[in-house]
């Protein structure tokens, strides 16, 4: 970016799956857009597991092809265990939903967000790396003023529209005033690493995520193609006293499970452990007169169910056509626009976190490993997991009696119980 002050129509923070998605839709749609992302492409991130509902909205905006040809490894399902192994639930997303939706993607995030950011550049999008967004400014009847520092120095571009893409740390959000809050009673913090030679499944199950829930938290173990895998630890927030205490948990939080322990016997970590913490929360309202939020920086849903980056490109999507209707017609969000929006992408978050306070309740869980085919319910439950956010309304009843029986299971035992978690 040169020091003189630049214009566009959309400015977009961030070009993370949100971001990219946003702005090629933005781009395709006549807009001129700009994108201002901190880092350097291609770069590390965690969130490697796709859902197959996903695959649409990547083939709305004309990737799905080269994603295709990218070399990632294939994902038909998930599974679930306890942690010393004795108890599975595996998920065949082709068994559940749509042919279409038999299969998705494992991806290593570097090169797969380098792929969603090169297509928006080559659908038009002018994007900056290494310019991190210093300070936004919005009054009424004058253009959004945002500050930056790139390579170049410092720049000053102006923009009709926002759209904040710019992950976690919330930038418009925050300095929008909005009010923040978490949506589950624990706070949690995730303990993470790339491994090679790690045991994996055979035939299609290979590409499976599996998550073994412990005690106090969970693990996922996501394969990758070139035989790496990530390896990830969730637990409550106060059991982490400092960075210092990374591996020392980590390596007695495998011990103790077994099923985590046998797959990692011979495998050798490629990375250092990093953490990632403050998950579940939501701000109350995703979308100003000219600010839109999306992705993590609208809100976090805690990763069980791998639902981080179909909801960034969900919100990213959803984001960019309320922006084009409203732009087309020469006036700012309505009021009735921006809670219809906020309410759409809190409701599909909304969908998880039930789905996750079940999972990390032992009643709960007990019921979610024990899928017996009363009414459906393991289906509407699998759907859900493969990425549909918006069911039908024999889904929506499915969930909320599943939601009734896992209550029961702590008087009742409908289902087996799990020793280990108890």
């Amino acid at each position: 970016m040169t020091p003189h002050p630049q214009s566009c129509d959309v400015a977009i923070i961030g070009g993370g799956p949100a971001g990219s998605a946003a702005g090629t839709r933005l781009s395709r749609a006549g807009l001129r857009v700009t994108i201002l992302e901190k880092e350097k492409f291609p770069r590390f991130c965690v969130g490697e597991s796709l859902l197959p509902h996903g695959n649409d909205l990547l083939k709305e905006i004309g990737v799905w092809d080269k994603l295709e040809q990218a070399g990632f490894l294939r994902k038909y399902g998930a599974e679930f265990s306890t942690p010393d192994g004795e108890r599975q639930n595996r998920l065949w997303f082709g068994e559940n939903l749509a042919p279409q939706h038999e299969y998705t993607y494992q991806v290593e995030r570097a090169p797969f967000d380098q792929l969603l950011l090169d297509h928006a550049r080559e659908n038009g999008c002018t994007v900056h790396e290494e310019t991190r967004v210093t300070a936004l400014h919005d009054a009424p009847g004058a253009p959004i003023t945002l500050h930056a520092e790139g390579p170049s120095g410092r720049t000053e571009l102006t923009a009709r529209w926002v759209v904040d893409a710019s992950g976690r740390c919330a930038f418009a959000g925050s300095r929008a005033g909005l009010r923040r809050r978490g949506t589950q009673k624990v706070r949690r913090v995730a303990i993470y690493a790339h491994f090679e030679g790690a045991t994996r499944h055979e035939g299609k199950a290979e590409g499976h995520i599996t998550i073994i829930r412990t005690a106090g938290g969970w693990f996922w173990l996501i394969p990758l193609a070139g035989n790496r895998m990530s390896v990830g630890l969730v637990l409550p927030h106060g059991e982490v006293k400092g960075e210092g205490d990374y591996n020392d948990l980590f390596a007695a939080a495998v011990a103790a499970a077994p099923a985590v322990a046998q797959r990692l016997d011979s495998a050798r970590r490629l990375t250092p452990l990093r953490a990632t913490g403050d998950y579940s929360w939501k701000f109350s309202s995703f979308a100003t007169r000219r600010v839109l939020l999306t992705g993590d920086a609208a809100g976090f849903v805690d990763p069980i169910f791998s639902s981080g980056v179909m909801l960034a490109l969900q919100s990213g999507l959803r984001a960019a056509d309320l922006l084009v209707k409203a732009d087309r017609c020469g006036r700012s969000l309505r009021l009735w626009e921006r809670w219809a929006y906020t309410r759409s992408v809190t409701g599909w978050m909304n969908r998880y976190a039930r789905l996750i306070r079940s999972f990390y309740d032992r009643a709960g869980f007990e019921v979610f490993m024990s899928p017996q085919p009363v009414l459906q319910l393991p289906r509407s439950v699998a759907r859900l997991v493969g990425g549909q956010t918006d069911p039908g309304l024999a889904d929506r009843l499915r969930l909320r009696l599943f939601d009734t029986v896992c209550r029961l299971q702590r008087r009742l035992n409908i289902a087996p119980p799990i020793p280990s978690l108890r």
